[in-house]
């Protein structure tokens, strides 16, 4: 059998930053997050959210960073032995943008000019 091949639009960086999930009227806090790209993030935790759900996102980072934090909507698409992954699904609002931008930059990662392609506006 093959390896599996690679199909993400985006690279990943490691991340070690609290996230905080709010869906259901329930907030559930992440001490860190394993991974993070342009087009969403993989969660290490109990409290998991069943494939399907639609969340809000929240990376804060220490304080004095700039940009504070990092503000989005996504959508669970995995949970499995690695995690919780979360497909980022709307357009954040340009702090938010730049500073998600700016964090995967700093962390090694390499974040394309423009707008980010992946948040793409369904239908909710």
């Amino acid at each position: 059998m093959s390896p599996a091949t690679e199909h993400r639009r985006h690279r990943r960086v490691p991340i070690a930053y609290q996230v905080k999930l709010v869906a259901d009227d329930r907030i559930i806090a992440y001490p860190q997050a394993v991974n993070l790209s342009l087009g969403g993030i993989l969660l290490k935790g109990r409290d998991r959210l069943p494939v399907g759900t639609q969340c809000g996102v929240a990376i804060l980072m220490s304080p004095g960073e700039p940009g504070g934090h990092v503000v989005a909507r996504g959508t669970v698409v995995r949970n499995d032995e690695r995690g919780m992954a979360i497909a980022f699904s709307r357009a954040l609002d340009a702090s938010s943008e730049a500073a998600l931008r700016q964090l995967i930059e700093t962390l090694g990662g390499e974040a394309a000019g423009g707008p980010c392609p992946l948040w793409e506006t369904g239908s909710e």
